[in-house]
């Protein structure tokens, strides 16, 4: 019984390492082909210029292109344990990128100080706001947090595609499209008190959002008046 167990863990363990594999591979492929501009990125340009350590925030469904932007630096990034997680994390770090692992709802204090644990450490740290399952477009409080506790600066980033697929996920997951133009969004870094009240750290979560809100309403403006509308899901010609 046991082996058969066993031999079933490695199976798994096999199939998910192909997985990773032919998604990292594909993945590559279709940034080989996009085009991207940037809007604002002397905000992303200040930040680095200071030296201090960062908090890259983005919406869940905006996550695929910003894999692209911090490939192969000292970035990191919180993933579930989940079994979906154990891909993610093979997939991150075909790109460079250290998956951290642990949760912002399930065991949510675990998982936010192991974000600051690397955050201190010098590493680039990836946030979804939302993650990991909404309500989309809200922030939740774990990030301003993580600010509060590092001295990082909150920079907020989005982007949209010109062609795409809008998955019908909560998170209205946005899939660009090969050979597809790509608008990336920066917005104003943000900066956490480290002696904050709880009515400034409820402030500054408020501003994450409304921020990140704001940039994604210029993104998915951008190719508005060529494509004829956006935002459902399904497919954007």
């Amino acid at each position: 019984m046991w082996r058969a167990v066993l031999g079933t863990g490695r199976r798994q363990r096999l199939v998910q390492r192909c997985s990773a594999c032919m998604v990292s591979w594909l993945l590559r492929g279709l940034y080989a082909t996009l085009r991207p501009s940037y809007i604002q990125q002397h905000f992303e340009h200040a930040v680095r210029d200071a030296g201090g350590p960062c908090l890259v925030a983005f919406w869940h469904g905006r996550l695929l292109y910003v894999l692209r932007l911090y490939q192969h630096q000292r970035a990191t990034v919180l993933v579930s344990r989940s079994p979906d997680g154990e891909l993610v994390s093979q997939v991150l770090e075909r790109f460079g990128i250290q998956a951290t692992r642990g949760s912002t709802s399930r065991g949510r204090v675990q998982g936010l100080l192991a974000i600051v644990k690397q955050v201190r450490r010098g590493y680039i740290a990836g946030v979804t706001p939302d993650g990991p399952r909404g309500p989309r477009y809200h922030a939740q409080p774990g990030i301003v947090m993580v600010a509060q506790k590092t001295g990082a600066a909150i920079l907020p980033v989005t982007y949209n595609a010109r062609w795409k697929k809008v998955l019908g996920t909560w998170d209205h997951f946005v899939l660009p499209l090969p050979f597809s133009r790509i608008v990336v969004v920066y917005g104003e870094p943000i900066y956490v008190p480290p002696h904050a009240s709880a009515s400034t750290l409820q402030m500054k979560r408020c501003e994450v959002e409304t921020s990140l809100r704001r940039i994604t309403e210029i993104a998915d403006h951008y190719f508005q008046a060529e494509i004829g509308g956006y935002g459902t899901p399904g497919m954007v010609p």
